[in-house]
């Protein structure tokens, strides 16, 4: 190669434009990244912030790890509406009543908390001890009476004529109450008929209601089962007022 042709190469601009266009395209794609990431920063922070808004509004019934779903949360706070709230509480007390290992979905939930959430499936565990303080509510339970869980299975535990009266009992959803309905009855080591149960004690056992009135109005039960430590009920709900 020339002198020449190595002296033109030398002074040919075009590697110069060609190293500026690509220190520039870095630069926009820096500056983007950092905008992408302090947008993605503060989004997390103001999420954070909203699940500990939410968690301090729950803390006179429960001390509540609370989740926001979807992202951005700062779209769904402009709208005015959380996409998906989840809820989850290993005690928790309402009216007086307590629960235990509570778990809940909000959906459509609003950012103004005097506004009704969209739509509420919740669960949670309502101990032995609840169940018998409801039951007393609105049965006259003789003396001495408990319930138990064996096997999965809810029992009526008494005393007729001096013996251990152990009646087996089906929870069933009804509403916002659970109704249960005898199953079996043993007196002492003897299974009885169930026809042949006293009327007395018949009449005390249909009157078993746990009501769950007392929850935000439109959560209903839609399924209840047996737990060695109580029952575990389902609720559903749309339009609940939760304040």
């Amino acid at each position: 190669m020339s002198a020449a042709h190595t002296l033109s190469y030398a002074n040919d601009p075009e590697p110069k434009r060609r190293s500026r266009r690509t220190r520039l395209i870095v630069s926009a794609v820096i500056v983007v990244l950092t905008l992408v990431f302090g947008l993605i920063a503060a989004d997390r922070i103001v999420d954070y912030a909203t699940e500990q808004k939410i968690a301090k509004g729950l803390e006179p019934y429960a001390d509540a790890d609370v989740s926001v779903e979807g992202f951005p949360i700062l779209n769904q706070l402009a709208a005015g509406r959380l996409g998906t709230v989840h809820v989850r509480a290993n005690q928790a007390e309402y009216e007086g009543v307590e629960f235990a290992d509570v778990d809940a979905h909000l959906y459509d939930v609003p950012v103004d908390s005097s506004r009704p959430v969209g739509t509420i499936d919740a669960n949670a565990l309502i101990p032995l001890s609840t169940i018998e303080s409801l039951a007393s509510e609105h049965a006259s339970l003789p003396q001495g009476t408990s319930f138990s869980v064996v096997d999965g299975r809810l029992y009526l535990d008494g005393s007729l004529l001096g013996q251990a009266l152990v009646v087996g009992i089906d929870p069933q959803a009804q509403s916002r109450q659970v109704t249960v309905e005898a199953t079996s009855i043993r007196l002492g080591t003897t299974e009885i008929d169930l026809d042949s149960l006293p009327g007395f004690l018949t009449s005390a056992i249909s009157d078993i209601t746990i009501d769950l009135g007392f929850l935000p109005a439109g959560l209903e039960l839609t399924e209840i089962s047996v737990e060695d430590d109580g029952l575990r009920v389902n609720l559903r709900g749309s339009g609940v007022k939760l304040s």
